[in-house]
């Protein structure tokens, strides 16, 4: 039920991050990562999640599902018109937990007919996608998202982590959503909810 973060205290979040966009003169996206049940439902209020500029669905929970399990829950929240970005899709950390039996060409493919973007999570205990998988996304024609996992501030320095990621799997802008223009970003997110 986001992290730390009660969902009746979420639409009072939407409107400061509202408030304060205006009042910086710039614009400031209000998203949330949210958990993908067992059953591929996503543990957020679709009217919170509707509100949101950006949705990164991930799983957290239930990992030791069986391959077809977990493919059947992830597609599942793949399809869901709100969700934009697959967070850390394999779910390994490394050294400390394997990822989760899954079959990620049919992630890979049910995000190339979605348009969900694949995250490359920078984060040095995740690196998921890593960097055969981020090639094999994006020779597939998918969108891959960087991102740093910052649980902290100095967390934000885990970007470069991601970049190098993305630079092994040979993938070029056009790949990456993060260099978007502000004005192409808002577009393919609104273009992901029709």
């Amino acid at each position: 039920m986001g992290w730390g973060v009660k969902p009746e205290n979420f639409r009072k979040l939407i409107r400061e991050i509202r408030q304060v966009s205006e009042r910086l003169g710039f614009p400031i996206l209000a998203g949330i990562e949210v958990d993908i049940a067992p059953d591929g439902s996503l543990h957020m209020d679709e009217d919170i999640l509707r509100q949101l500029d950006i949705v990164i669905a991930s799983v957290h929970s239930a990992m030791k599902m069986s391959r077809e399990e977990m493919t059947k829950r992830i597609v599942k929240a793949m399809e869901n018109p709100l969700v934009h970005i697959l967070g850390h899709p394999t779910g390994r950390l490394i050294n400390q937990r394997p990822p989760y039996e899954v079959d990620l060409e049919a992630l890979v493919e049910r995000a190339r007919q979605t348009g969900v973007a694949l995250e490359i999570n920078g984060s040095p205990e995740r690196l998921d996608l890593n960097d055969e998988n981020a090639r094999y996304a994006k020779e597939a024609g998918v969108l891959l998202s960087l991102g740093t996992d910052a649980h902290h501030d100095d967390h934000l320095d885990f970007m470069r982590f991601a970049v190098a990621v993305a630079r092994r799997a040979w993938c070029e802008p056009a790949n990456i959503l993060n260099t978007r223009s502000y004005e192409q970003l808002r577009d393919w997110l609104r273009a992901r909810r029709r």
